[in-house]
């Protein structure tokens, strides 16, 4: 069988997880990779986890860099710069992960002048942190630090300060988007022949991306006259069973009232806000909860609460994570290393039917391959796209999704030209038009949800009743007309109305289907249900997350937008398939195995080890840091100390010279030794001074440091200003809004982020249903009967 990106060539500059993950993703869809290193290596070999004490590189490293090949180049001299131009000669993309700003792109000949020169029709996706542009641009930073500054490190334990996410998740959420800027870079050109196309792709809003849209929930609040920061937890969250972990998360007040009924404890039903702000309610729910809690093990509390359809799910760490029955049965673990260092890996986050994922080759070794693997080639073959704009101009998408993962594909394909047809019901709207909502205070208060609105821009709506045989009928016509179809319900949703994926090819061969059930499309939890948490929680997001003393924590969002990200990479490669060969396929995109994918290091270790790495809180492995209470209201901030230099510059910001030759702290190793330590002088110094004013002293002088971000300054970044990150759109009836972007921008290519607010329930229904041939009459009486119309029906 071909692979869906066959004959592509990409050459990556890069190192560490986010370069890398972006390759492996088009490795995965059958794009050759060839990683550039200097004779050094990429650091990331030295991270480990190693087997036996051999660190030739990790198990880590093997995951990402497995089936690429491997040019060691020394940049210093002439003849490596040229090695890497012969490379870029014959490339239809470079993926690079240099700093913004630094005179190595320049020296290296990898800026846009040079590049032009060497291949005028490549594609160049530079990551970086803030970007390429900006006020923020050179600005010293660390993983911690980026998680400040996006909203990221949050309190996830009632009591607790605020903690980053564990496993160095992020990186792989910002290598994900970079692959989408890879081939959405790649329809661009097609449009562009001749000239160089750059995609800018900034790590730190692509953080901002994953979140619920906070900055749009902190604006309604104070519309409202109500708190813009609450520190409310999901119900109940994480709490700890007979012999384990276990998540059970209340989406709906029904589910709220079912598991008060399931612990015994009815009376608690009405106060399930109290209990969620952290009210004295909350202790005495959990101390009447607890007992029950202790007397179950963690599968038979998944099993009952799943009877009762309320979402749980067991918290997987690196080693029951392999034992679970829904990843054993699906096969989604794999075998990666070479013979004589066979370990289990997570396999790729997508399956597709006609372009199957290959199993992994061997990563290169150091110094390996070190001469030119290309031959010279013509042009690759173009897509249709005539306007750089619209690089999904002519696209027709059915979208049948719901709530965020499939609703955020299909706006992405909307802001860039698609015609994206949303379908509901006026018996049962899309789920997310109720998230957030908060007063129901108009008829149309199902119309402003600010999830609603942040996830479906870029669309038009229809309303269909899929339980009729008439609405089955015209969703079936609509689709036969479609070059995409999407869904992300619980499978046996569309089976049931007929709208699978072999149903769909009967009537048209060529369509290509996106699924994204939960937990996939088959094995014994097919049927589960769950939302963002339980993927969290199934995929060992939630384990890595937290402090070692305390309970594994939720992330508390980005699941379904990092599925949404890697949905829509596999669909762009599928249809770049689509264009060679005419064939439509089926994609199945499981959102537990795309967490799981993202939390790849704690299964390697383990399987590597036999060690289970406990939470490190806000700490990393190479230098020390931390996340400290500043003076005034809650108010923190995160500090990085990655060197000596560091550590001299934060003993004359604080005032304290002395600092600076202790030996607890005096060196890397003495400060990691002491890690308490330092965090009791850390403490001490930021609870006497202001959270921004302390950030932006250590900043001037090179240290990574952040004040933590709160939805309610999210609008108030002078980077995100500089760089046209929010777009300002005025719908007809929640107003004018400010809507977050998409995280990279492309040169030449859209000037826009969006190009139209969210549709009103139905309110394209005569447009659509006209242009495939109803009469007025006709769509008249199905208003009628109730198959379509524009408001919603009382529940």
């Amino acid at each position: 069988m071909s692979r869906a990106l066959a004959g592509l060539r990409v050459v990556e500059v890069g190192k560490n997880i986010t370069a890398p993950y972006c390759t492996k993703l088009l490795v995965d869809l059958g794009a050759e990779v060839c990683k550039v290193e200097p004779p050094t290596g990429d650091p990331l070999r030295g991270w480990g986890p190693f087997r036996d004490g051999a660190r030739q590189h990790g198990g880590l490293f093997e995951y990402l860099n497995a089936g690429k090949l491997g040019v060691t180049v020394d940049f210093g001299t002439s003849a490596g710069v040229e090695q890497v131009h012969e490379l870029l000669a014959t490339a239809d993309i470079l993926v690079e992960d240099l700093p913004a700003g630094v005179a190595e792109r320049f020296d290296w000949g990898l800026d846009r002048e040079a590049l032009q020169r060497i291949n005028s029709d490549l594609v160049v996706v530079r990551i970086s942190d803030y970007g390429q542009e900006g006020p923020w641009r050179e600005r010293p930073s660390t993983l911690l630090t980026l998680q400040a500054a996006s909203g990221w490190v949050n309190v996830r334990e009632f009591g607790r300060p605020p903690v980053q996410a564990g496993a160095r998740i992020p990186e792989y959420i910002v290598g994900g988007y970079a692959t989408l800027a890879a081939l959405t870079g790649l329809r661009i050109a097609d449009a562009e022949p001749g000239r160089v196309v750059e995609a800018d792709v900034s790590a730190f809003e692509s953080l901002l991306c994953t979140l619920p849209y906070p900055m749009l929930m902190a604006e309604r609040l104070k519309s409202m006259g109500l708190p813009t920061n609450s520190k409310a937890a999901p119900m109940l969250g994480i709490v700890r069973a007979a012999d384990g972990w276990i998540g059970i998360n209340c989406l709906t007040g029904q589910h709220w009232l079912d598991v008060c009924a399931m612990v015994g404890l009815p009376e608690f039903g009405e106060h399930q806000l109290a209990i969620m702000l952290g009210g004295p309610e909350r202790d005495d729910f959990f101390s009447k909860a607890q007992p029950w809690l202790d007397s179950m093990p963690v599968a038979d509390l998944v099993e009952l609460s799943q009877a009762m359809r309320i979402p749980a799910a067991p918290i997987n760490d690196g080693a029951s994570i392999l034992d679970c029955p829904q990843y054993r049965d699906r096969g989604f673990f794999i075998d990666g290393g070479q013979e004589d260092g066979r370990f289990r890996r997570p396999g790729a986050p997508f399956r597709l039917a006609k372009t199957p994922v290959p199993a992994p080759g061997p990563a290169p070794q150091p110094g390996a391959n070190t001469t030119v693997p290309w031959p010279p080639r013509g042009r690759r073959d173009a897509a249709n796209v005539t306007d750089a704009a619209t690089p999904f101009a002519g696209l027709k998408v059915f979208d049948l999704s719901t709530f965020w993962a499939g609703a955020y594909l299909t706006c992405y394909l909307g802001a860039f030209g698609a015609d994206v047809v949303k379908v509901e019901s006026i018996q049962r709207a899309d789920g997310h038009r109720y998230s957030g909502s908060l007063l129901r205070n108009s008829d149309e208060w199902y119309e402003i949800g600010p999830l609603w609105q942040g996830t479906n821009l870029n669309k038009r709506d229809i309303t269909l009743d899929l339980s009729t045989d008439t609405g089955r009928a015209l969703a079936l016509r609509l689709a036969a007309e479609a070059d995409v179809v999407i869904e992300n319900f619980s499978p046996r949703v569309v089976e049931q109305f007929g709208l699978d994926y072999d149903s769909l090819a009967k009537v048209n061969p060529a369509v290509v289907m996106v699924r994204m059930p939960g937990f996939g499309l088959e094995g014994p939890w097919r049927d589960y249900v769950g939302w963002a948490l339980n993927i969290e929680q199934l995929a060992g997001m939630s384990a890595v997350t937290g402090f070692a003393d305390g309970p594994p924590c939720n992330l508390q969002g980005p699941a379904d937008p990092i599925a949404g990200v890697h949905a829509t990479v596999a669909l762009l490669a599928a249809l770049e398939h689509r264009r060679r060969t005419g064939q439509g396929q089926l994609i199945e995109v499981a959102q537990i195995e795309v967490g799981a994918a993202v939390t790849a290091e704690p299964v390697i270790e383990y399987s590597m080890t036999k060690r289970v790495r406990e939470r490190e809180g806000n700490r990393d492995r190479r230098y020390a840091q931390g996340v400290y209470r500043a003076a005034g209201d809650d108010d923190w901030v995160a500090v990085s100390v990655r060197d000596d230099t560091d550590w001299a510059t934060v003993a004359e910001v604080v005032g304290r010279p002395e600092l600076r030759g202790d030996p607890r702290f005096a060196s890397r190793e003495a400060r990691l030794a002491h890690h308490d330590e330092f965090d009791d002088v850390m403490a001490q110094c930021a609870a006497t001074r202001q959270a921004e004013e302390f950030a932006e002293a250590l900043l001037a002088r090179g240290v990574p440091a952040q004040r933590l971000m709160t939805a309610d300054r999210m609008y108030d970044v002078d980077q995100l200003e500089a760089r046209g990150f929010y777009e300002e759109l005025d719908h007809r009836i929640a107003g004018r809004q400010r809507f977050p972007g998409w995280p990279f921008r492309i040169s030449p290519g859209p000037s826009r982020h969006h190009r139209s607010t969210s549709p009103t329930l139905g309110q394209h229904n005569d447009e659509v249903f006209g242009a495939v041939g109803l009469t007025g009459e006709e769509i008249t009486a199905l208003r009628e009967r109730r198959v379509i119309g524009e408001r919603l029906l009382e529940r």
